[in-house]
């Protein structure tokens, strides 16, 4: 029986914490067998009174005093004097009355709960203390049922007592012994739980960690793949500006290992950005929408084919919210890079429309091209590591992966839609703050 909120705080006391949930339920256990006792023991003082038997009226008073003692002891933190003193203390008792009591009336049956008691409230930790404890209770049976020694003198006695006090010993006993048997279901019952989640927790890690180590060695082969390759290129040309003498042929070597050098930055600002993603805790802060995408647009205007896509902003320029502005800005940036660089130049009209709105706590961007499109096999794997769904790629196949993962960073989804030769349509949906909350820090 798991005591309430109430019983546990009388049990406890309002200032004590016990760290270990075992020794926790012992103390509990051990708190409500102290009270168990303490009323058994006035229980049967006020029936010996009510019914003028005198002889075991000290003991009994004696017993509900020990048991009050017991219980303030556990109270206020000697566990394990409160145990021992109650151990002794109910054998103690059921032997003294086990010699002037007939058997008929089942006194005997306490030496049980007694010893479950002892071997419960002690627990496994304990297991020297608890196997010394559980000798009393046997030592004392075998003496009353071998011997004839008496303390107490019976001086008066009815049969209609004995048949009431074997109903009253067997239902104390029993209630003793169920509420023990009890707490030690209810350990197994949470350590069982514990191991099994314990189980799932590392069969989790594992797999997170399969995936993880999978990722880092494609993360490794293709870094050093994509940073030999321009470094390579560069090299070359470095290597035939050395050998011609055309003016026109040198301008058009360096122009080449200028867009090398591009290539190369570019993939070292993903590998930035993922780093940065995987590492950095997420930080609010307040961001206007429509000017974090006009600093992306004007940072892409360098971009070749900008000047050639028509872009129409859907985004009030009021619209404020308070998110993670660096995410937002690695998503944002790298879905509208993406619809320029992809877009279908022998369209007459390239266009690119940025779209944002907010519903209730969630914002939503829409980044929509009539571009190259995506082939239907491949829309699956565009946010793989290092996937790249279309030949004319260019990039380090790590931008759709970053984004992906920042957006997951933010609890938020992204949605694509795509045909082939007609452009692809990026939605992505995050969950956001329009008031500034205690944590959000303000621009």
């Amino acid at each position: 029986m798991i005591p309430s909120g109430t019983i546990r705080k009388f049990i406890l006391g309002k200032s004590n914490f016990i760290l270990s949930y075992s020794e926790y339920k012992r103390v509990l256990l051990t708190g409500q067998l102290c009270i168990i006792m303490f009323f058994l023991c006035l229980g049967y003082f006020l029936l010996d009174l009510s019914n003028s038997i005198y002889h075991g009226l000290a003991y009994q008073l004696a017993g509900a005093v020990l048991a009050a003692w017991c219980f303030v002891l556990n109270r206020v933190g000697y566990y394990t004097l409160a145990k021992i003193l109650f151990g002794i203390s109910v054998n103690v008792l059921v032997f003294l009355f086990c010699q002037v009591e007939p058997e008929a009336t089942g006194l005997h049956m306490y030496y049980i709960p007694a010893a479950l008691g002892v071997l419960a409230t002690f627990g496994y930790e304990e297991r020297g203390k608890s196997f010394l404890m559980l000798c009393i209770p046997v030592t004392l049976f075998i003496i009353n049922k071998t011997t004839h020694f008496a303390i107490i003198k019976k001086t008066y006695h009815t049969s209609d007592l004995d048949e009431a006090s074997l109903i009253i010993h067997f239902f104390g006993a029993l209630l003793v012994s169920v509420l023990i048997i009890y707490y030690l279901i209810s350990i197994n019952f949470r350590s069982e739980n514990s191991l099994r989640e314990n189980e799932k927790q590392i069969a989790s890690k594992n797999t997170e960690l399969t995936r993880l180590n999978t990722e880092l060695d494609q993360f490794v082969y293709s870094t050093a793949h994509d940073l030999m390759a321009p470094l390579s290129s560069v090299r070359g040309l470095i290597h035939l500006s050395r050998v011609t003498e055309n003016e026109k042929e040198l301008r058009e070597l360096i122009e080449m290992m200028d867009g090398r050098v591009d290539d190369l930055q570019k993939f070292i600002r993903d590998i930035s950005d993922y780093s940065r993603n995987t590492r950095l805790e997420v930080q609010m802060k307040k961001v206007q929408v429509s000017k974090l995408i006009r600093t992306i647009l004007e940072n892409l205007r360098s971009h070749p084919h900008t000047e050639k896509v028509k872009i129409e902003l859907d985004v009030p320029t009021d619209l404020t919210i308070y998110s993670d502005s660096a995410r937002l800005q690695i998503i944002l940036s790298n879905l509208i890079g993406n619809a320029i660089k992809y877009m279908d130049a022998a369209k007459g009209n390239p266009m690119l429309k940025i779209s944002a709105d907010l519903r209730e706590s969630h914002i939503r961007f829409i980044v929509q091209d009539n571009g190259l499109g995506i082939p239907a096999n491949h829309i699956h794997k565009i946010f793989d590591m290092f996937y790249q769904a279309n030949e004319k790629s260019e990039g380090s196949g790590l931008g759709l992966y970053i984004v992906k993962q920042a957006v997951e960073k933010l609890n938020g989804t992204i949605l694509v839609a795509s045909e082939l030769q007609l452009g692809s349509t990026f939605t992505v949906v995050i969950p956001v703050h329009t008031q500034p909350s205690p944590e959000v820090q303000a621009d």
